[in-house]
Parts: C-alpha cells; structure tokens; sequence
C-alpha cells in the first residue's frame, strides 16, 4: 500500500479525466463533485488498489484451473495408455479409441500417441485407420453443415458448402465450425449476415454478383442450358471454359454465334449461287449474261464475299479473270476490289 502511494505521487495527474472516470465506475456524483484534489487521489487509490487485488484473485483461481485441467490431463493419458494395453490386435478397438478420446487431442497428437504405443499394428496401418475415420467425420460435418444452413439464400447455401467442401481438410477450422452450428443463434446469425451480404451484392455490386456466387450459377438450368447449346453451335469452346463466363456473357456469345453460323449458311449460298452462274454463262459463251451476273454480284456481295467468289472462278477458268476485268473497267462506280 505505501509502495502504491509513493508510486502514485510521481505521476502527474489530470483532475478533469480522474473525475469522468470514477463517475463511470460508481462513484457518487455528488460527492466527486465536492471532493477536493487530495480526496480526488484517494478516491482514485482506491479504485486501483481494489481492481489489483481483484486481478490477482482471477490470477490465482485461473492458476488453481490450470493445475485441475494437467491433473484431468495427466488422469485420461493414463486411461488411453491403459486402453491402448487392452487392444490385443482388435482393429476395432483403435476406431473406438478415435471417436472417445477425439475431443480431447487433435489429430496429430493422438495419431503420434497411438503410434507410439500400439504394437501390434504398423504405424502405416494406424495412419490408414486415421484416414478412414477422420473422413468419416469429415463426411458427418459436411452434410450436417449442409442440413443447417438449408435455410440460407441459395447463393450463399452453395457457396458455403463450396467452401467448407475446399477446406475439408482442415480439421480444426470444420469441427470448430460444425460445433458452433449446434447453436441456432449462431444460424441465425450466418443467415443474418448472408443475406446482409447478398442484399450489398445485389444493391451495389450486381455485376459481380454472379461471379463471386460462381459456384451457385454454375449449376443454375439457365446456365447449364446455354453452356451445352453454344457447346452444340460451337465445339471450339471447352464447357470448363464457358462456366468462366457469366450468364449474361454466355447469353452475348450465343448470339454473336448464332448470327455468325446464320451468316456462313447465307455465304454459302451467296457463294454457290454465283459460281455456279459465273460458270454457266462462261461455258455458254453469252458474253450479256455473263455481264448481268457480274453487275449483280457486285452489287449484292461485300469485299469479302466477291473476293472468295473471283479467287474461285479463276481457280477453275482462266479466261475469267480477262473477262471480269473488263466488266470491271466498263462500270467502275460499282468496284468493291482490285483484282489485277
């Protein structure tokens, strides 16, 4: 007490915040308010010295646990390590073994005990049961999380199972979360915040809602729809790529491919149409006709189009490039290419 004294006496004090402050922790207004500086620091010693004592008593008792919580300790150790002498090569005794002691150890630590002292199975084989168990559990959690987040928005339903799915191995992060969905406060609460969630996506960000709920849309009808139809329209695109565009991406590229095939078939016709033409008013030798289908393919054919339809005719008649030349020549407002 005299050590607190003579250390506080070296401290510069601020009167105003010592006085808010003992207001706040129960002290009488009224007699604050009267108290001169002197009473001021007792009030203040007090407090102090009563909050010290107090914190050395919670030091203590949580002393006192922690000696309780080694002896409980110390007492299942030695319970495992009795249980462990009982095996007698019963493959079973090892699951029991897991599924008693797995809330008290984590995994590696009771995997390195039961290693160590069982000797009757390998230490590969004792790895093996692990495995086998532990995804057992694994399985549990993850339909049991399932089950209880049925009531979130569909969205965020997947997306959790997506993620908890990709963190299945990570024990510690999946039993914390499925001891802690036990509670329906804490489902409450997930569902409160999941749809606070899907509410700012939807409100602000919705051009990014759908990749970040990627998983969800993925596996939408809409989706998987206009993924197997430009898959049909258009072979080039893996289906592993497409699910990396957005619906309204897929919806834009659908069209775009629609339209291109419409505009090939048209081509196509375009094409034989006036080869076939070309070709019949050259064997015919009817310098007008050849002319008339000339004009017309000029005029009806775009840059690209005619060029495929000249480039073709040459391949198979050589005079035709002469001839088309002079065409060319006697209407040249209606020129769309150079040929020569």
């Amino acid at each position: 007490m005299k050590l607190w004294r003579k250390i506080l006496t070296h401290i510069p004090y601020n009167f105003e915040i010592i006085k808010v402050f003992l207001k706040n922790h129960g002290y009488n207004t009224e007699e604050i308010k009267q108290a001169d500086n002197k009473k001021i620091i007792e009030l203040y010693e007090e407090y102090n010295i009563k909050a010290i004592y107090e914190f050395q008593i919670f030091l203590n008792q949580n002393n006192a646990l922690s000696s309780t919580e080694n002896i409980k300790k110390y007492h299942m150790q030695d319970e495992l390590n009795q249980k462990i002498l009982k095996i007698n090569g019963d493959i079973s005794k090892i699951y029991d073994l897991i599924d008693i002691y797995f809330d008290d150890y984590d995994h590696d630590e009771l995997l390195e005990i039961l290693c160590k002292r069982i000797k009757n199975f390998s230490i590969n084989k004792i790895q093996k049961i692990f495995q086998i168990k532990y995804r057992q559990y694994q399985e549990i959690w993850l339909k049991k999380l399932e089950i209880r987040f049925k009531d979130l928005p569909a969205e965020e339903k997947i997306f959790l199972k997506k993620y908890y799915e990709k963190n299945r191995n990570n024990m510690e992060k999946l039993k914390y979360v499925y001891e802690y969905s036990k509670n329906p406060q804490y489902i409450e609460k997930i569902k409160k915040v999941a749809q606070i969630k899907l509410d700012i996506m939807e409100n602000f960000m919705p051009d990014l809602k759908e990749s970040y709920y990627k998983s969800y849309y993925n596996n939408t009808p809409e989706k998987i729809k206009l993924i197997k139809e430009i898959s049909q329209l258009n072979p080039s695109y893996s289906k592993n790529q497409l699910k990396e565009f957005t619906i309204t991406e897929l919806k834009s590229l659908n069209s775009e491919i629609l339209e291109q095939n419409k505009k090939e078939i048209q081509d196509k016709k375009l094409f034989h149409k006036y080869t076939n033409a070309i070709s019949q008013s050259m064997d015919s030798m009817d310098d007008e006709s050849f002319v008339k289908i000339c004009l017309e393919a000029i005029r009806e054919l775009d840059e690209e189009q005619l060029q495929k339809v000249v480039n073709f005719s040459i391949s198979r008649n050589k005079f035709f490039l002469g001839k088309f030349n002079t065409v060319i020549k006697e209407h040249q407002g209606l020129t769309k290419i150079r040929f020569i």
